[in-house]
């Protein structure tokens, strides 16, 4: 028995066109981690009385699970003028943070920190005007 080789010719005007790829950035994709509750003040009570608090949670309203979030936290002043700046990592896959919590951030989850606990940044001068703060999500790491 003999294989023949028959040449197959296809003219390139032919072949179907490959779909666009509309690859989701990491830039792109902040603007669906929605930043809710956003709550400072300072403590009221034993060891936090007077420091600084923050107390946030995290959204996810994209399709993709996120590894990494950092939120960057102004501290404004009586007239708006920033004070203080202040990154936290809230989402993560390391053995680091407020609660240790290594957990991605999948779609439509919500990570929230208990309503006891709070992230106490250092260094807030006594020119911040307790309440004045903007937040929004510096970065992310998208899970492959």
């Amino acid at each position: 028995m003999a294989l023949v080789a028959l040449p197959v010719f296809v003219a390139l005007s032919e072949l179907p066109e490959p779909a666009p790829v509309t690859k989701e950035t990491r830039d792109s994709y902040r603007a669906k981690i929605a930043i809710e509750g956003l709550f400072a003040g300072r403590g009221t009570a034993g060891e936090q009385a007077g420091m600084p608090l923050v107390w946030f949670k995290l959204r996810n309203n994209g399709q993709r699970t996120v590894t990494e979030v950092r939120v960057h936290v102004n501290f404004l002043n009586e007239h708006g003028d920033i004070v203080h700046e202040a990154d936290f990592y809230p989402v993560h896959e390391d053995d680091y943070g407020i609660d240790r919590n290594n957990k991605p951030l999948g779609p439509g989850d919500v990570w929230q920190m208990s309503n006891i606990r709070y992230y106490m940044p250092q260094g807030v001068p006594h020119t911040w005007k307790p309440g004045a703060v903007t937040a929004h999500v510096e970065s992310v790491r998208l899970k492959e």
